[in-house]
């Protein structure tokens, strides 16, 4: 018995499968303590700013007519920094991460990485690479995004019971607000963030005639249709001010 308890660390604590094992461990240790009442298992997804460049949000109903894909003017604008920020936390929010309490989402994460790592080592890696610190490292890797794919495909058809959110077409926008996010917006380029129940949805906005700095609060007034953008303006109080 014990000598079997041996040859199952050995094999769950050698190279790549190392950090995948460990995190099984943690997880498991959570469990425990979640079970015992000591800490809450935090089932309630967390409200995330992740502020997306791009909105790869299915579920919602979103009028096709609007622009959701936060796409780069091909009239001279230049790519800003906000655009591949943007890009970074849409990629975040495809895996699924924060659409679905975080427990769950690590818990299948921490399950399919390490079934990946082990099966893929003991199966196919160990013949061909040694455990040392570099092929550990790039199998581990090489792992994770397996795992985050894997843990993708596991957690997508949860999505829709934990984020439901309204329908966001042009008829519901043409009046409401929204935050610039790009540095400035002006009648040439632009882009701001309308908050929904679920995902931020990125609008690429214009405005009717200012140059308006990130972070202010602009408020829709049309939508071209031609051109796929949205009209903004300073909100009424701010005009008067």
């Amino acid at each position: 018995m014990a000598g079997s308890l041996v040859d199952l660390a050995v094999s769950m604590f050698v190279g790549p499968v190392w950090p995948a094992s460990l995190l099984v461990c943690l997880l498991i240790v959570y469990t425990l303590f979640a079970m015992l009442g000591l800490i809450d298992f935090g089932f309630d997804v967390p409200e995330m700013d992740l502020d997306p460049g791009i909105d790869v949000d299915l579920d919602l109903d979103v009028d096709l007519d609007g622009p959701v894909l936060d796409v780069p003017d091909l009239d001279g604008a230049p790519v800003e920094w906000d655009f591949w920020q943007g890009i970074g936390a849409a990629s975040v929010r495809w895996t699924n991460f924060g659409r679905i309490p975080v427990i769950m989402w690590g818990g299948v994460f921490a399950v399919a990485y390490w079934a990946v790592s082990f099966l893929l080592w003991h199966g196919f890696d160990s013949s061909r690479y040694s455990p040392t610190l570099l092929p550990s490292v790039l199998l581990a890797i090489r792992n994770v995004v397996i795992g985050v794919g894997v843990t993708k495909m596991v957690t997508q058809p949860l999505v829709g019971y934990f984020v439901k959110g309204p329908a966001y077409d042009r008829r519901h926008l043409i009046g409401a607000t929204c935050e610039v996010t790009t540095t400035e917006a002006t009648p040439e380029f632009g882009q701001a963030k309308f908050r929904t129940q679920a995902a931020p949805l990125l609008l690429n906005i214009r405005t009717d005639g200012p140059t308006i700095p990130k972070g202010t609060e602009v408020q829709i007034i049309s939508f071209d249709p031609k051109r796929r953008t949205y009209r903004v303006t300073l909100q009424p109080s701010e005009n008067q001010s």
